[in-house]
């Protein structure tokens, strides 16, 4: 009689389990989403983006930063970071460096992204060589 109890007990422990787990959603990945406007054409890894209004999407759960951009509906590049820091003061902004993607700053977010620096075939103009923009990102997290 005491057996059959536990066993009754133990199979209503293994049902409420598995309901539990058919039941359970998947955790959801923080996705970042963001929007800037280009000026001019630039370039970002190994990508060139021409001046116009892009968006992005980054998925923080993922280790390698890749960064996904987009010109309306068109998928552009898919722009894994060199390196990812985290801080949480500044303004949310990309740095650009004679032309060339170099730090996606999205504080808000406890993110910055460092690229590596564009290496052109022919050397730029000494005028030209320092020349750096800070273009304003709009940025946001969402749930997957």
């Amino acid at each position: 009689m005491e057996t059959n109890r536990k066993l009754t007990v133990v199979r209503l422990l293994v049902l409420g389990m598995l309901v539990a787990g058919f039941n359970a959603k998947p955790a959801s990945a923080q996705l970042i989403t963001g929007k800037f406007t280009l000026p001019f054409t630039a370039r970002w890894s190994s990508a060139t983006l021409p001046a116009g209004d892009y968006s992005f999407t980054l998925d923080k759960s993922t280790a390698d930063g890749k960064v996904s951009v987009y010109r309306g509906r068109r998928g552009m590049a898919m722009i894994p970071s060199k390196a990812i820091n985290y801080s949480i003061s500044g303004r949310s902004e990309m740095v650009l460096e004679n032309g060339a993607v170099r730090e996606l700053r999205l504080p808000d977010l406890g993110l910055i992204l460092t690229y590596p620096a564009h290496n052109p075939r022919h050397q730029a103009a000494p005028e030209d060589s320092q020349v750096a923009h800070i273009i304003p990102v709009v940025a946001a997290s969402t749930g997957r």
